[in-house]
């Protein structure tokens, strides 16, 4: 029996899978995809991370750990070039292939690896866990799991119908590079003899007005003429390019040190230990502290922006705000979207046809559907959230000794920092001192300048 099974391989249980290195405890991961591939659709030119590169996998809760980012470079020979680009925070694509690096080196990671079914194992304490790994269908017992599949690309129910059907018209942002396809939507376009031909400009929009959002934008943005920078440019767009969001505005991310001091052990003790009731009023006022853009890929915009404006040339681009969608229609024809939005302070309606919607609308969470022979078992609370305490463990009324571990499932009961990069080495090193009993990692070691409490 091994001592925890991890489901899914993200950055979380990729972290606690490297932690573990330095104990006795048995473990397994299993993860259903080939390979590891952190948030493969938004791997886009020049994006980096929100968070500077020590939110690796272990700096903040083991400096000296073999897995590090630093280390990472150094094996690489990058360390000097580093030293000197006199960043902190890296490229998405790097820290994708530094997950990559840390993964290639832990035998306990199963790829190509579906958890089928999760039981409780009535003959001994902990669970029976079955899995379709590379093809075969295998049984293995674990003492305790820890859940580390993530989030669900979230879209609005008015396009979630579109986005089966039509996938390269309507898209999460999360499956921008995998879906999008300017060739595709021209081509079909350009085959509507009905047209007018001043009516044939592809029409894209981008809703929402958060990091992802503005990537894609951004990268949209880019590729709108042949060659932008170029005096002798025939200037003609290729597509209209529209962002669309229902916040009052394009605004960035708190992002000052104080702000930023939210996603700490200190504050998540604070924001655990607050009334239930009192949890959700909290969490609704904070949506900046993790869902605004960067300021810095605001100003990259901006920047785009009045550089194209010189001499008045047409943007071939709007920006809406305080506007939602409340309806959408694909065409019978597969080849056009209509949108009716209201402008939420003028409470005014109105149409739009565009040949392609990207949506940056978020990510839900949920166990996963493995578990489901569990979830009678498992408590939750009055809004229908599953009861987790501070240390990371599911509650259920099953009697028995072992853990169900969640790893960014618990923004409902520990506050923002449950999805933050920063957060998860710390998160990994509590798991680690519950599994072995002992204080392998120094969780109280990465204090703040505030007190959040009275």
């Amino acid at each position: 029996m091994l001592d925890i099974i991890g489901i899914g391989v993200g950055p979380f249980n990729l972290s606690l899978a490297a932690l573990l290195k330095k104990t006795e405890i048995t473990a397994k991961f299993f993860e259903q995809q080939a390979a590891f591939n952190w948030h493969k659709g938004m791997i886009l030119p020049s994006t980096t991370l929100q968070v500077p590169f020590m939110a690796d996998l272990v700096t903040l809760i083991d400096p000296t750990s073999p897995y590090s980012f630093l280390n990472y470079l150094h094996t690489q020979h990058r360390l000097l070039k580093f030293y000197f680009l006199e960043e902190f925070k890296i490229y998405r694509k790097e820290y994708n292939h530094y997950c990559q690096w840390v993964a290639e080196q832990l035998d306990s990671l199963s790829f190509d690896a579906a958890v089928i079914d999760v039981m409780f194992d009535n003959g001994d304490d902990g669970f029976v866990v079955k899995v379709c790994e590379q093809g075969t269908q295998k049984t293995y017992h674990a003492k305790n799991l820890v859940i580390g599949t993530g989030t669900q690309a979230a879209l609005p129910s008015s396009l979630q119908a579109i986005a089966k059907k039509a996938p390269h018209r309507c898209m999460h942002t999360a499956h921008f590079a995998d879906n999008f396809d300017l060739d595709r939507l021209d081509a079909n376009r350009l085959d509507l003899n009905s047209v007018k031909a001043e009516d044939k400009l592809t029409k894209i929009l981008v809703l929402g007005s958060g990091q992802s959002s503005a990537e894609v934008y951004r990268t949209l943005f880019d590729q709108q003429f042949d060659d932008e920078h170029n005096d002798h440019s025939n200037g003609n767009a290729k597509f209209q390019l529209d962002w669309m969001t229902r916040s009052a505005g394009f605004f960035p991310m708190e992002y000052s040190p104080l702000g930023l001091e939210h996603f700490s052990p200190a504050y998540t003790d604070y924001f655990y230990g607050l009334n239930s009731e009192i949890k959700p009023k909290v969490a609704a006022k904070q949506d900046l502290l993790y869902k605004g853009m960067g300021f810095e890929t605001i100003r990259d915009i901006y920047h785009r922006l009045y550089e194209r404006s010189i001499n008045n040339k047409d943007l071939h681009s709007t920006l809406i705000s305080n506007c939602e969608v409340t309806q959408a229609t694909l065409a019978e024809s597969l080849d056009s979207i209509r949108l009716t939005m209201r402008q939420r302070e003028q409470n005014q309606i109105f149409t739009a046809d565009y040949d392609c919607v990207i949506a940056g609308t978020g990510y839900r969470y949920g166990l996963p559907e493995c578990l489901n022979t569990l979830l009678p078992d498992i408590l939750h609370d009055a809004f229908g959230q599953p009861v987790i305490d501070r240390d990371y463990i599911l509650a259920y009324q099953k009697n028995t000794t072992g853990k169900i571990f969640v790893q960014n499932q618990e923004i409902h009961t520990h506050g923002v920092g449950a999805p933050d990069l920063g957060l998860g080495a710390y998160r990994a090193g509590c798991i680690v001192n519950q599994l072995t009993g002992k204080q392998i990692y120094d969780t109280d070691a990465l204090p703040v300048f505030q007190k959040f409490g009275a």
